[in-house]
């Protein structure tokens, strides 16, 4: 909502006088006087229209549901009434039930001359709608709203308290994405370190194997060797049999070995697998809480009343009273 306006200042009338007798059915009422006179000032009460209205600010898709009170002072010309006064009208910043008020005037003040309409009782339901259709016009509940977030302001809150507030939505909105995407590569990382498990067993049996075989083969030539050079003359069907099982196990031997070659670079493959899921993961986090630091937009969203939700409740002829000296004038009530 806009800040009110001050009180427009108008030209001291050709000539102030004495209090206008008005018919019992126009209603009047007087401002508060504010201070004390300065040497050499007067009060002087000038004319004016004093509305007030309620408005009801209804919309169903942001849950807003709010009454507001307005209270509109329009000074009124001396030569003429407008057709809408309220055109030119300040919007006062008084509480709920509206500006202070005083019993009587001041007295011995001096009073601005007032149009002719404004003694007239059957002017001011005129008026009255005047004013609703005004506020119809111009008036609107202030929110801010978000669209990423899906969120709006709340009425009475200002635009820096409702980003803070979208600031945490939008960590919060962040974070559950980042375990969302968490969530999604975890079934994957499990199986990437599970076929990296295996394939790490894989080379350790493998190796073990060949030690094993390595072992054997050795005793065998071994075996072989020594016959042959404890002395035999001819060489027996145990030697050739152990010569022949030793050239298997050497076979066998190099077999082994190209498996754990085999196993280990089936050990690198999935390590650089796994290492490449842990990259692409790593880069969509980062992606995520990059995107949640970014301030989300805000743009104003007003809520307009309609014109059954605008109540008047009353419209009278409000005397303000001015400090007035010569050639200067100054309002002295609260707006």
């Amino acid at each position: 909502m806009a800040a009110p306006a001050a009180p427009p200042s108008a030209p001291a009338p050709a000539a102030a006088g004495a209090r206008p007798v008005l018919p019992p059915e126009v209603p009047q009422v007087f401002l508060a006087r504010r201070g004390e006179l300065a040497p050499g000032e007067r009060w002087e009460y000038r004319p004016a229209l004093l509305g007030a209205a309620r408005v009801h600010y209804v919309q169903a898709k942001t849950g807003v549901d709010q009454w507001e009170t307005a209270h509109r002072l329009a000074p009124l010309a001396a030569d003429a009434a407008a057709a809408d006064p309220w055109a030119g009208a300040t919007a006062l910043a008084v509480p709920e039930a509206g500006p202070d008020l005083d019993a009587e005037p001041a007295a011995g003040a001096a009073f601005a001359p007032l149009p002719p309409e404004a003694m007239q009782a059957r002017r001011y339901p005129a008026w009255t709608k005047a004013l609703a259709d005004s506020l119809y016009r111009t008036r609107a509940l202030e929110l801010f709203a978000c669209a990423a977030l899906k969120t709006v302001s709340r009425p009475g809150e200002s635009e820096g308290d409702f980003r803070a507030r979208l600031a945490l939505a939008a960590r919060e909105a962040r974070d559950q994405e980042v375990e969302k995407l968490r969530a999604r590569y975890a079934p994957k990382l499990a199986a990437l370190q599970e076929r990296l498990r295996q394939a790490e067993a894989r080379v350790g049996r493998e190796q073990a194997q060949l030690g094993q075989q390595t072992l054997q083969t050795a005793i065998s030539v071994g075996a072989t060797v020594l016959g042959a050079f404890l002395g035999r003359k001819a060489v027996s069907a145990a030697t050739l049999g152990r010569a022949t099982t030793a050239a298997r196990g050497v076979g066998r031997a190099g077999r082994e070995a190209q498996d754990i070659a085999h196993a280990k670079e089936s050990v690198e493959a999935v390590r650089g697998q796994l290492a490449a899921l842990e990259q692409e993961f790593a880069a969509e986090t980062a992606a995520l809480r990059a995107a949640g630091e970014a301030p989300p937009a805000v743009e104003p969203a007003p809520v307009r009343p309609r014109k059954t939700d605008i109540t008047v409740d009353r419209v009278a002829l409000a005397w303000a009273p001015w400090k007035v000296a010569e050639g200067r004038a100054a309002p002295a009530f609260d707006a």
